[in-house]
């Protein structure tokens, strides 16, 4: 079974969100509290053992798919903390005051998963980092760089490889972080 848009897109946002996780625990700069955007600029990899859509056939599906159809896409994504946008590689999510003061380490927005993070400061702007987290539907590691950190953007590339529900999963990406501002525009935190 090829994955669809609505498999990769929800899967994109989980694998975004624990990147994001990662690169923010411990990191050598903490981020603004607000409404932040995180874009896919490249990926590669399988799941259940077919290839992942580029970026550019992702927006490609997307275009393609009847308006209740992404809607329904982009209300799922909602319920998981995630503010959708235009473009199927870009995301939105709300950082609270109290998460980027404590650093933060934000949990995937996959119910029960839990994960341990570490950061390894290179530079104030540069780190390497790895991450490891398990629930009950599954579990993910991987390790990358991130680079450019500062309060307002960031840069990371990482790889993965796990099982989630059931299904096998590599991959590798690069995407990048920028504060939008503090109004988080309707869109919860995300659980931390």
């Amino acid at each position: 079974m090829r994955p669809t848009l609505a498999h990769a897109r929800c899967l994109c946002g989980l694998v975004l969100l624990a990147a994001t996780a990662a690169v923010a625990a411990q990191s050598p700069v903490k981020r603004k509290p607000g409404l932040w955007e995180v874009q896919l600029t490249e990926q590669r990899g399988h799941v259940a053992g077919q290839p992942m859509p580029s970026p550019e056939q992702m927006e490609a599906m997307r275009a393609q798919m009847p308006k209740a159809q992404r809607e329904q896409m982009d209300k799922l994504m909602r319920e998981r903390g995630m503010g959708m946008t235009d473009k199927a590689t870009t995301v939105r999510h709300c950082l609270s005051p109290q998460a980027a003061e404590r650093g933060p380490i934000v949990e995937p927005p996959d119910a029960g998963m839990k994960c341990d993070h570490r950061m390894t400061p290179v530079s104030a702007q540069e780190a390497r980092f790895s991450f490891s987290c398990t629930g009950p539907k599954g579990q993910l590691q991987g390790e990358g760089r991130a680079w450019d950190l500062s309060p307002e953007h960031y840069k990371t590339s990482m790889t993965m490889q796990g099982n989630v529900n059931g299904q096998p999963i590599s991959m590798s990406m690069t995407q990048t972080g920028r504060w939008l501002g503090s109004d988080c525009q309707g869109i919860k935190p995300l659980a931390n």
